[in-house]
């Protein structure tokens, strides 16, 4: 990446930590795809459904679903989340997905489709 590219960059990390400070979220990451092929998604900043349909997806009783489930997710795992909401992170101007931000409570918090509603708008100040 040169350094024009990465200037023109979002700053995930801030959005990260202030989503982070400013939410009663227990986590907040955000996976960014590989501009290299086979154009893997990896977390650098702590979905794969979200990245192949480009729609948002949120889940509750997270802890019900197996890994044999469609709606498996092993960062959701890994994290012990109760209830989850993703979003993707578009680029302009022809709106490819190029990452996901993944928001979630390990309590018995829910997410909702206001949820997704309120973190796409954040997602578009940026």
């Amino acid at each position: 990446m040169t350094l024009a590219e990465n200037a023109n960059r979002p700053n995930y990390q801030q959005v990260v930590d202030q989503l982070y400070q400013t939410s009663d979220f227990d986590f907040v990451g955000i996976a960014l795809q590989s501009a290299q092929p086979p154009h893997q998604i990896t977390w650098q900043y702590v979905a794969g459904l979200v990245v192949r349909t480009g729609k948002p997806f949120w889940k509750n009783a997270l802890r019900a679903t197996s890994y044999s489930d469609a709606l498996y997710t092993p960062i959701a795992a890994s994290e012990s989340l109760t209830a989850a909401a993703a979003i993707p992170i578009l680029a302009t101007p022809f709106r490819l997905v190029v990452g996901v931000l993944l928001v979630g409570y390990r309590s018995t918090q829910t997410v909702s489709e206001a949820t997704v509603s309120r973190l796409s708008r954040y997602l578009a100040t940026f």
